[in-house]
């Protein structure tokens, strides 16, 4: 029995001195004395989160703000100009040579600004193009140059940017390729071409084409240059046009991605003659 209530003694000694320190700690360093620091670190995550959530609450409305103010920017209306009508003289039937677009050494693209304020691109431009151009036109050179009866057709279904949820936006919900598939330019007039020219010369003259597109038809003024080298033409012509003079609304999806009524086209062409 001694011997067990020594055994028992020495187990339960350990016991009784750990409760003792665990008392005298308690006594030293009462938690109430420091529970506000930790009280106080739960009260600053709180106002951290909330800091934070208000931050972003601000960015928010700043953002939606700007997008507002943008979208009034950019989609200002414009007059559209209506159709050319052709003046002056006659289109001689004889003496001009004829040229085919070339699609596959062709481009007609499409650059647009626009604001994309959650992918943090406020001036972003947004460009498409296409190969899908057919078209012919005629040509004198030598004296009294002359460009004429030019007829170009873009299929504008094939249009693509860097973006496939964009290119499907603009032709069901802007374009609306379904119902108009093309763009057609036909030429009216030329103003600037030189009193005569030469094989390989680079010439800079303005192209007056009716534009039908979206089911309207305007006058538009394209800064075209280009040259014949033998049998080959190359060149670009530029111009820039306003969606709603063909009655399209420039696209919009909720102020957080919006595109300016402006857009600049381009038509980057070789024709071989026919």
């Amino acid at each position: 029995m001694r011997n067990f209530s020594c055994l028992l003694r020495t187990t339960l000694c350990p016991m009784r001195n750990f409760t003792s320190i665990s008392n005298l700690f308690l006594i030293l360093f009462p938690l109430s004395r420091y529970s506000h620091y930790f009280q106080g670190g739960t009260m600053k995550k709180r106002y951290i989160l909330l800091a934070g959530t208000g931050l972003a609450l601000v960015i928010i409305v700043a953002g939606l703000l700007y997008s507002a103010h943008f979208a009034g920017a950019v989609s200002q209306p414009h007059t559209a100009p209506g159709v050319a009508t052709a003046t002056g003289t006659p289109i001689p039937s004889t003496g001009l040579q004829a040229f085919q677009i070339v699609p596959a050494q062709t481009t007609a693209s499409y650059s647009v600004y626009e604001n994309l304020v959650f992918q943090n691109k406020p001036n972003n431009d947004a460009i498409g193009s296409t190969h899908s151009v057919q078209g012919s036109f005629r040509v004198r050179t030598g004296a009294s140059p002359l460009v004429a009866a030019m007829n170009v057709t873009v299929d504008l279904r094939t249009l693509q940017t860097d973006a496939e949820r964009r290119d499907n936006y603009v032709r069901q919900h802007t374009l609306e390729t379904d119902s108009y598939p093309y763009a057609t330019f036909i030429s009216v007039s030329t103003q600037g071409l030189p009193a005569s020219y030469t094989d390989g010369q680079t010439v800079h003259f303005q192209l007056t084409v009716n534009l039908t597109m979206h089911g309207k038809t305007n006058k538009e003024v394209f800064d075209v240059q280009g040259k014949v080298v033998g049998k080959t033409i190359t060149g670009s012509a530029t111009s820039t046009i306003y969606m709603t003079d063909f009655g399209i609304q420039p696209p919009n999806l909720a102020n957080i991605a919006i595109a300016q009524n402006k857009v600049l086209i381009t038509l980057t062409f070789t024709a071989k003659e026919a």
